[in-house]
């Protein structure tokens, strides 16, 4: 019982200063210590209450209906009197999807997830009275997971805005929609991790992790503080089953506010644009370019001819170690931090050159405003195999004076994989497989799937090319 007094104790400290303290038996007050002090457990319970009350109005229920044309054989009987094929036939059924949305203007606007209305045809939603609205698509972003519905009515509980970068690993949260078509439920769990990059789920990532139960149809909810204020948006679980095992992730406050902002204003998110390929800045890579230890950053690998940094004074090898002073931790964050500036704005870099420290301020432009090849870059492929693969585009084909480019291009090799122990390196280029040509990420792999025991690479490097077996 007293373990569980202590769980309670923990957070009734911090919320309800209010009620009479009683010191746990057997703690002593030591200095640069905690002193953990027992309140009423039911006060714990009330809380949960009264949040549940006060922020489930705000979350609503979305269902969505998707009209899908597909076009199967045609069979029948033929004039002459006799069963066939005949001309394809096309034919239309209806896709049904549920998820949930929270209220976050009075007259109106609501927040979900693209994957829950961003390709809906008909959106109908639910508010926790059972009004039900017809919603219309404001704007959608499919690189953040987010999109913005609206309905036609004034006066509806509009959520309170919280911060994320405030909060911690540890603290409770509460994470309402409408799993599996239940509406208004609620789940208690705690923030497990802040700032989950490299799950795979969109192109900006930086989720807050829980273990508040999250389930089919939470996608677009809410999840809260303590305080009943909204921290993030539900949008995924990581599972074996479908179903909950303890790891959500929600995209957090700040993040939504910014697209938000931009999808209902602009009718698109508005990203700033730099124009350079980075990497990791792994112990090889650090040994190579003598980075210290302790030294974070992201290695400038290339600059794309006429972007924003061509001509700005950044230069290939370039160690970007702080953008307008803020740290950079790794590749995900540096390009989240990127994105979510202003185009136009003046961005000052810190770099390290040959170890001395120095300064580069670029002028960003706007990812809108981006050559195809340059600003949307394709998208990267990682493998178990130890290396991150993407298609080779012009530009980047013209940089390394290679004329074809239906190839692959190796963008990262960690460590510890398949890919360094063969000797493949960042940079080189997979022309086939097992002698047959490659054009994309998934030829390789599905080339490599059907192989048994080793691999034969042909590798362009250096203007040379190579045949390299890789072990599976």
């Amino acid at each position: 019982m007293t373990t569980v007094l202590l769980s309670f104790a923990a957070v009734s400290l911090f919320f309800l200063q209010s009620l009479p303290e009683f010191p746990v038996a057997g703690f002593e007050a030591k200095p640069d210590t905690v002193t953990v002090y027992v309140s009423d457990p039911m006060a714990i319970s009330e809380l949960f209450a009264d949040i549940a009350e006060m922020v489930g109005p705000s979350v609503v229920t979305i269902n969505s209906r998707t009209t899908v044309t597909t076009t199967s054989p045609g069979f029948g009987m033929t004039p002459w009197g006799f069963y066939g094929f005949g001309p394809p036939r096309e034919r239309e059924f209806t896709r049904r999807g549920l998820g949930s949305g929270v209220i976050v203007t009075e007259d109106g606007f609501i927040v979900t997830n693209h994957h829950v209305a961003g390709e809906a045809h008909e959106l109908e939603v639910v508010l926790s009275n059972g009004e039900v609205y017809p919603g219309k698509l404001v704007a959608s972003d499919s690189r953040t997971d987010l999109a913005v519905i609206r309905i036609e009515a004034e006066g509806l509980p509009a959520v309170a805005m919280g911060q994320s970068r405030g909060a911690r690993v540890g603290e409770w949260v509460l994470a309402i929609g409408s799993p599996f078509a239940l509406s208004q439920t609620v789940t208690q769990g705690i923030i497990s991790f802040l700032g989950r990059e490299g799950v795979g789920l969109a192109d900006y990532e930086s989720y807050i992790q829980t273990d508040a139960a999250i389930n089919p149809g939470n996608s677009g909810g809410a999840l809260v503080n303590l305080r009943g204020q909204l921290i993030g948006i539900n949008t995924a679980i990581a599972s074996r089953t479908g179903g909950n095992q303890g790891i959500g992730f929600a995209i957090p406050v700040e993040m939504v506010q910014d697209v938000m902002s931009d999808l209902i204003l602009y009718g698109e998110v508005r990203r700033g644009w730099l124009g350079v390929v980075i990497q990791e800045l792994t112990e090889e890579l650090r040994s190579q370019f003598g980075v210290q230890d302790g030294i974070a950053g992201v290695l400038l690998a290339d600059i794309l001819p006429d972007t924003p940094a061509s001509g700005s004074g950044l230069e290939r090898g370039d160690i970007i170690i702080a953008v307008e002073s803020e740290p950079v931790s790794s590749v995900p964050s540096f390009r989240n931090r990127i994105a979510a500036t202003e185009p136009g704005t003046r961005v000052s870099f810190s770099v390290l050159r040959n170890g001395r420290e120095r300064t580069v301020r670029v002028r960003l432009g706007s990812q809108t405003d981006a050559p195809a090849a340059a600003g949307q870059t394709p998208r990267v492929q990682e493998s178990e195999r130890g290396w991150r693969l993407q298609e080779l585009d012009g530009n980047r084909a013209e940089r390394l004076g290679i004329h074809n480019t239906e190839a692959v291009l190796i963008v990262d090799v960690s460590p510890d994989g398949n890919a360094m122990r063969a000797g493949l390196q960042a940079g080189d280029v997979i022309l086939e497989v097992n002698r047959r040509r490659v054009r994309t990420p998934a030829d390789v792999e599905s080339a490599l799937e059907n192989s048994i025991g080793n691999a034969l690479l042909l590798v362009w490097r250096d203007g040379r090319t190579s045949f390299i077996v890789m072990r599976l």
